[in-house]
């Protein structure tokens, strides 16, 4: 009787766990997902990413300015003329102390002259579709923007994985989930063009991976995604440009093989392209212009191993230490870092438990494209050192390399609960704090304590002196909710990806037949 009983508790439990459980995640997943997105889009005001008031500027008045915005003559040199709250975004930069406030004595209804503006550094494409969404309300025109970067994303990633293979499904959402968080999150959500350059970047290399993995209508429609993605990075920065090409140099040497001429083919297209691009861009002319030879060679090579010894440092700036939110003024605490760290260091180790020659090399690749740039470009007169070469710059292409990293390694035994918990546990916390310092500094401003340094209020309502006009959450409500989304979806995606491993083994493909270990 009692056999019976377990029995039937058993069989109850399997139809709960096929019919309702799968579903209920997936809907707990993508509520998550929005809460999260809606917390970042909202955690900073407008101008608040570095150098803002240039992107800004740029949207409300895209080349040709003359047919975009009104324009002036201030000293000899050409300025548009766009809404005081636009010019002046930045009124708090610089100073951690101070909120956002600033800005209202600023109007949306009164023009100022701006000499920041777009005439060429950058590429059009990013601008023009901002422009699209400006209007007479700065505020709203401001998070309209940082709500469309987002859909992007949202619909890119989720049409990779959507088509995607299991073992290509994880890969993708666990190596974007360690690079963004949390700093890609802060740049994905802003009016800042390193939006597109990460998400495109990313994207790019996964769903050309995807597609390697993929037969049939999936495998070309993963193709379009990837044409898609290198589109955002063509519009967005010259960098992004060249980065398709070391995000196909990458993937191809990690899974390409005879029969995947069309992968090829089109990864060596989009890849000229790039590079023509990156070529042609203001940001390669403005390096090559102040890369004079009036520094000394001792001087540069001074300099130079300077940078490589600060380059751990740099790469510590993806999980936001010394290159936090805003225009790096607003230091998150240290364990934020720390805990990124952890979490970063445990997924190396944790891909390292399957490496063949090609994954090495293609590992290697886009690590020293990761590394080596930012050390090529960050000498005089370009930069002074490495410290004034942001982080962020190069962010985009640590996703792709994550993903190279753990491949294969996925279809391993995978972690045990215990490992999971701290990984939900390290990123939440990490995320969460990185969040609530962040609307801390705009709505109220940081509190600098000595010998400690500066540090975030902890009640976010208690003296509200900056905060979103038409938004009804207020900033205690809106951050509790989005680090609640954050750790709800991440639990639900550990499920979802867990269950299906559980529940049906991997098919077999033609691509793993080479697999080399």
């Amino acid at each position: 009787m009692a056999r019976a009983f377990a029995d039937h508790l058993a069989s109850a439990r399997e139809r709960f766990v096929s019919t309702a459980a799968r579903p209920l995640a997936f809907v707990l997943l993508v509520l998550g997902v929005l809460a999260v997105a809606t917390g970042w889009i909202f955690a900073s005001p407008p101008g608040s990413a570095p150098d803002d008031d240039y992107h800004l500027v740029s949207a409300w008045c895209p080349r040709p300015i003359e047919s975009s915005c009104q324009t002036t003559m201030v000293e000899g040199q050409v300025n548009v003329l766009v809404p005081e709250t636009v010019s002046h975004a930045q009124c708090e930069a610089f100073h951690p102390e101070t909120s956002h406030a600033c800005v209202k004595k600023y109007s949306d209804d009164t023009l100022f002259p701006s000499y920041r503006y777009d005439d060429g550094q950058y590429p059009p494409g990013f601008y023009h579709f901002h422009h699209l969404l400006t209007g007479h309300n700065v505020e709203s025109s401001v998070w309209h923007m940082r709500a469309a970067n987002v859909a992007i994303l949202l619909i890119l990633l989720g049409a990779i994985i959507g088509l995607s293979r299991r073992e290509v499904r994880t890969s993708v959402a666990l190596a974007a989930l360690i690079a963004w968080t949390p700093m890609g999150l802060y740049f994905i959500a802003s009016n800042n063009p390193s939006s597109w350059a990460i998400t495109g970047v990313f994207c790019y290399g996964a769903a050309l991976y995807a597609a390697l993995h993929a037969q049939g209508w999936r495998r070309w429609t993963l193709l379009g995604v990837a044409g898609l993605s290198a589109l955002l990075c063509y519009e967005c920065r010259g960098d992004a440009s060249f980065y398709v090409f070391v995000a196909s140099l990458g993937i191809l040497i990690l899974q390409a093989r005879r029969r995947h001429l069309p992968e090829i083919g089109v990864a060596t297209v989009l890849s000229a392209i790039g590079v023509w691009l990156m070529l042609g861009s203001g940001q390669a002319s403005n390096v090559s212009h102040t890369s004079d030879a009036t520094v000394a060679l001792q001087d540069r090579i001074d300099i130079a191993v300077m940078n490589v010894r600060y380059l751990p440092d740099y790469f510590a700036g993806f999980l936001g230490l010394y290159s936090g939110p805003g225009w790096r003024d607003t230091p998150l605490p240290g364990y934020t870092t720390i805990l990124g760290l952890l979490v970063l260091g445990a997924v190396l180790f944790y891909g390292a438990r399957t490496v063949s020659l090609r994954k090495a090399l293609a590992a290697f690749m886009v690590f020293g494209a990761m590394a080596g740039i930012p050390l090529l470009i960050a000498t005089p007169t370009a930069f002074p050192n490495l410290g004034g070469y942001h982080s962020r710059y190069a962010l985009p292409l640590l996703g792709t390399w994550l993903m190279i990293w753990v491949t294969s390694a996925v279809k391993k035994p995978s972690p045990t609960k215990g490992q999971f918990t701290f990984f939900v546990v390290f990123l939440s916390v990490a995320q969460a704090v990185a969040m609530h310092t962040t609307i801390a500094r705009y709505v109220r401003g940081l509190l600098w304590i000595p010998h400690i340094g500066w540090i975030a209020p902890g009640n976010l309502n208690g003296d509200i002196q900056w905060w979103w006009a038409d938004m009804p959450l207020s900033p205690m409500v809106l951050w509790g909710l989005a680090s609640l989304g954050y750790t709800l979806a991440l639990v639900s995606a550990i499920y979802l990806l867990r269950h299906r491993q559980v529940e049906a083994p991997a098919s077999s493909t033609p691509n793993e037949e080479e697999e080399t270990a």
